[in-house]
């Protein structure tokens, strides 16, 4: 599972990282060919070889994409992770900067327009062209990784509905909702003190971020030891990705058994609510804006959680999401019944949720 999950991250990066850098040899292309004012507009017409052209910047987009892929997974470390964002940003634009050199070594030498010797060489790579080549990615891989961080600090998804406006006016959304919450969360933080509990929280979350990615998860909200995840009906119920985190996550807290036991003398564990149902969604703030959601489904979805303790749970859902899962070959539910939880007038049907 675990290497599924790298090469699944692997192969994210990469295709990502083609897509961009080959539409941007295309644009780069386009701007030196239309931009080259020694000829004359008819005569550049003329001269354009639409399919060399092409081939050209296609291997050069692969030249630069591959290895820009590569180095991405490579440097998606915790050692590069823990670095603040301008080292970020600046590490890995200087790594793009000599990408880029090796890029145009590798279309210089596929095109054969240099003879056999390394001055000719170096010429064309540092010429006139070619320079402007690198500096042009140096500003791309800058855009690209400010925007990384970006969202990074927000979500991707969250980043992309806030520049399209789609959350501008308030609008009704059906969504499922979980509350992750660690369990013995208190005693925890007295027994560790503050800084150490704050690096047990950064720890925990750190290796919840593949589960997140497999099962495209939206992260609402991080608060304290608790983080709020949401789907939409299509994401959350594909292949039950609204149950499958939950345990992808405690797997992944146990592959790093001793790391935790060594570090904190014990490996943390978190207990789940998940509910579903209509909310209203709207972009809030305007120093700081962010996607917000306003309904008594989320309320319900954290009173669920808080009966976990009460019922030795560790994933808890409501009868309405039960009905609404396609396959429950993988689960074992066991039906508590109905119970009053704190602000519901009426009862809520809740079920335990365990692998099969």
């Amino acid at each position: 599972m675990i290497r599924k999950r790298k090469v699944h991250r692997f192969l994210s990066k990469l295709s990502w990282s083609l897509i961009i850098w080959i539409l941007g040899a295309f644009l780069f292309g386009f701007i030196r060919v239309w931009g080259n004012d020694s000829l004359p507009a008819f005569e550049r017409v003329l001269e354009f070889k639409p399919v060399q052209f092409s081939f050209e910047m296609l291997v050069l987009g692969l030249a630069i994409g591959i290895p820009f892929g590569i180095m991405d997974y490579v440097l998606d470390t915790k050692w590069i992770r823990h670095r603040s964002y301008w080292k970020i940003i600046l590490i890995k634009v200087v790594i793009q900067v000599f990408i880029a050199i090796f890029s145009l070594a590798i279309l210089v030498i596929y095109t054969n327009t240099i003879e056999d010797d390394m001055v000719s060489m170096m010429s064309l790579i540092f010429s006139e062209t070619s320079l402007l080549w690198i500096v042009f990615t140096g500003i791309i891989s800058f855009i690209l990784y400010f925007l990384e961080v970006v969202k990074s600090k927000i979500g991707d998804r969250v980043m992309f509905n806030l520049i399209m406006g789609k959350y501008h006016n308030p609008r009704i959304e059906t969504r499922i909702f979980m509350f992750l919450d660690m369990k013995d969360s208190t005693t925890h933080a007295e027994n560790l003190g503050h800084i150490k509990f704050s690096s047990l929280i950064q720890d925990s979350f750190n290796d919840l971020t593949s589960a997140l990615i497999e099962h495209r998860v939206e992260v609402y909200q991080y608060v304290g030891d608790e983080a709020v995840l949401t789907w939409n009906l299509s994401d959350g119920f594909k292949n039950a990705n609204c149950l499958q985190v939950y345990f992808a996550f405690q797997n992944a807290l146990k592959s790093k058994r001793e790391y935790y036991e060594n570090k904190y003398g014990f490996v943390p564990f978190f207990k789940a609510g998940v509910h579903l149902g209509d909310v209203t969604v709207s972009e809030v703030g305007i120093i700081k804006r962010e996607i917000a959601y306003h309904s008594d489904v989320l309320n319900t979805a954290a009173r669920i959680q808080g009966k976990c303790n009460e019922f030795e749970a560790e994933l808890l859902i409501s009868e309405q999401l039960k009905d609404n899962l396609d396959d429950h070959k993988f689960f074992k539910f066991q039906q508590i019944g109905g119970i009053s939880l704190k602000g519901k007038h009426q009862l809520v049907n809740i079920f335990k949720v365990n692998l099969n």
